[in-house]
């Protein structure tokens, strides 16, 4: 099983409960599709890291920190989220109401197939 981790622009900190359901992600062994823009992505990567969670690719659009996990280049963003939404089995979406990135990703993946988790 393939999850698409998706999260705000503006996230400095991963809430207990987002932590909460990466774990539960972890624990089922799905493979994890994440980005590596700025804040959710990086803040979720590096505890994917801290947690040595092997299962993870990063699709990227430049030449940015992927702390050693397969790379996918596809593009310009928001190609690599379409990839990403294309290919993911779920969606695992951190939503603060404000991130047109969420708001587009949601709209890419059939609801049935989307946890989301309101910050």
């Amino acid at each position: 099983m393939k999850v698409f981790f998706t999260g705000p622009e503006n996230l400095k900190i991963i809430p207990p409960q987002v932590s909460l359901k990466i774990c539960k992600v972890v624990g089922i062994k799905a493979e994890i599709l994440i980005g590596n823009f700025s804040d959710f992505d990086e803040i979720a990567l590096g505890l994917l890291f801290l947690l040595e969670y092997s299962k993870v690719t990063v699709y990227q659009t430049g030449n940015k920190e992927n702390l050693g996990y397969p790379i996918v280049n596809v593009g310009e963003y928001p190609t690599p989220d379409i990839a990403m939404s294309a290919e993911a089995d779920f969606m695992l979406a951190v939503c603060d109401g404000k991130s047109p990135r969420v708001t587009a990703n949601l709209q890419r993946m059939p609801a049935e197939r989307i946890r989301i988790i309101r910050v």
